[in-house]
């Protein structure tokens, strides 16, 4: 079974539960990011010659996409319920 097909084979409560674990996981990748920008800053002691790091939408993706594969893997295996 291809992507598309699968993605119609779920109902509207499925496409819910997908929907709200990718936007928990854009959170925690919102998070990771900016933790990991402050980490960068603490450790260049606030240079004002430091590389100015920012979050942009691409990277903010991306991550929340791995976070919610995982997630998804993880939860799948411990629940056998999931979409």
């Amino acid at each position: 079974m291809n992507f598309g097909h699968w993605l119609k084979s779920l109902s509207g409560l499925d496409h819910l539960i997908l929907l709200g674990l990718y936007i928990i996981c854009i959170f925690l990748s919102k998070k990771s990011l900016e933790t990991m920008i402050e980490y960068y800053d603490e450790k260049k002691n606030y240079s004002e010659f430091r590389v100015r790091l920012r979050i942009t939408p691409s990277i903010l993706l991306s991550l929340a996409f791995l976070y919610s594969f995982t997630i998804y893997h993880v939860l799948d295996a411990i629940f056998h319920f999931m979409p």
